[in-house]
């Protein structure tokens, strides 16, 4: 991966993911202290989540050779289906193994992550995916892309 001085590289993403990581749950674990929050985590804590998960993929696909420029454009942007889906063709699966309950919660998370609704409120039923089941994804990702990039200040 070649990286000009001053622009984003994979080891800068890697470090907010873990970040934005945190402060989720940080989120989380204040929320569920309040009533009407024991069983949904607040949309703040999954949109940090979401923030989490799409800024390690990027690192990963990043470091593997994907401009920034075409992260910036429309075939990734802010879907984490589509840079997971590149994330796995270049080789990922190798470093991550995850289980169908985190592979559920992370669609579903996708569905209000890129959609914006996690941001917006629209009316209508909707699906919130189990914080549990995204922390653990999430943490598993984290951990092996700081891995590939060389990122040793992530030891959650």
């Amino acid at each position: 991966m070649q990286e000009a001085p001053g622009q984003t590289n994979a080891l800068g993403l890697v470090r907010y993911a873990h970040d934005y990581f945190d402060a989720s749950r940080l989120v989380d674990n204040h929320y569920c202290k309040k009533d009407g929050y024991e069983l949904v985590s607040p949309m703040p804590a999954l949109f940090l989540m979401g923030q989490a998960i799409e800024l390690a993929f990027k690192a990963y696909l990043l470091h593997k050779g994907v401009s920034l420029e075409d992260l910036r454009s429309r075939r990734y942007g802010h879907n984490l289906q589509s840079c997971r889906r590149e994330s796995r063709e270049r080789g990922l699966d190798e470093l991550l193994e995850s289980n169908e309950w985190e592979d559920g919660a992370v669609d579903s998370l996708n569905e209000l992550y890129w959609k914006k609704r996690l941001n917006y409120i629209e009316t209508g039923p909707v699906g919130i995916p189990a914080y549990g089941h995204l922390e653990s994804f999430c943490k598993k990702l984290i951990h092996a892309v700081s891995g590939e990039v060389v990122y040793t200040q992530f030891n959650r």
